[in-house]
């Protein structure tokens, strides 16, 4: 990842003058970042999410062992296992926000750029897909613990549900299991989203650093005949 970070920020750098995100495509990114520079930094934050997942992942699974010839969750655990759903729930808001992000962007591209090709298009879907799978498979896990996935919708109604769960013993131990399968789904999902995310953002930053150098050889080629003296009653 460090090598594709270093591949994309030299890009960036060579593209630096280019106009900031249009507004109307600009949710979700940095205010006033550049279109090179939300790109560099979508794939910084995804590497971020992807260490901070197999983090939280770890610890799932160290309390799912711990609890794991338990019929029901003791509540001196549940403090530990509290802290680690609730940073798994703002982890699987912020990989969503980031998979929205990076479609604006694409948007953004397009709008400023052109469509080149089918790359982009196929980028943009495959974006939409990883949202759309994480949905459903979230909503799985939770379905199979006896969980209404439809109250998990939002990261504030989802830890609201954790403290509801936190009440009894029986649904301590479903929202750990639950908690530390999804885990576990997001450490494969969020590879996959850094696996689009490199390849969808060295493809843009190739064709606006190709659209730009086509810009500087026109301008080039039009400045002569521009500041060419003119002939006696030329006007």
């Amino acid at each position: 990842m460090k090598t594709m970070n270093k591949s994309l920020i030299a890009i960036a750098l060579s593209l630096a003058g280019l106009a900031a995100m249009p507004s109307a495509h600009a949710s979700g990114a940095i205010a006033g970042a550049t279109l090179p520079e939300q790109i560099v930094q979508e794939a910084t934050m995804v590497e971020q999410l992807n260490n901070a997942i197999q983090q939280v992942q770890q610890g799932f699974q160290s309390l799912y062992n711990q609890a794991l010839n338990l019929k029901s969750l003791p509540m001196q655990m549940w403090p530990n296992v509290s802290g680690q759903l609730q940073q798994l729930v703002q982890l699987v808001g912020q990989a969503k926000g980031l998979s929205y992000a990076a479609q604006n962007t694409v948007a953004a591209v397009q709008q400023q750029f052109g469509a080149p090709d089918s790359v982009l298009g196929n980028y943009n879907a495959s974006l939409q897909k990883w949202t759309g799978d994480l949905d459903s498979q979230i909503s799985g896990v939770l379905q199979q613990y006896g969980l209404n996935a439809q109250k998990f919708q939002t990261t504030q109604s989802a830890l609201q549900q954790i403290q509801d769960a936190s009440q009894s013993a029986a649904g301590r131990m479903q929202v750990m299991q639950a908690g530390n399968q999804i885990a576990g789904l997001m450490v494969n999902q969020l590879q996959g989203l850094q696996s689009d995310i490199q390849a969808g953002n060295q493809a843009m930053l190739n064709y606006m650093a190709m659209q730009a150098h086509t810009q500087v050889n026109q301008s080039n080629s039009v400045t002569p005949i521009l500041t060419a003296p003119t002939g006696p009653g030329a006007f």
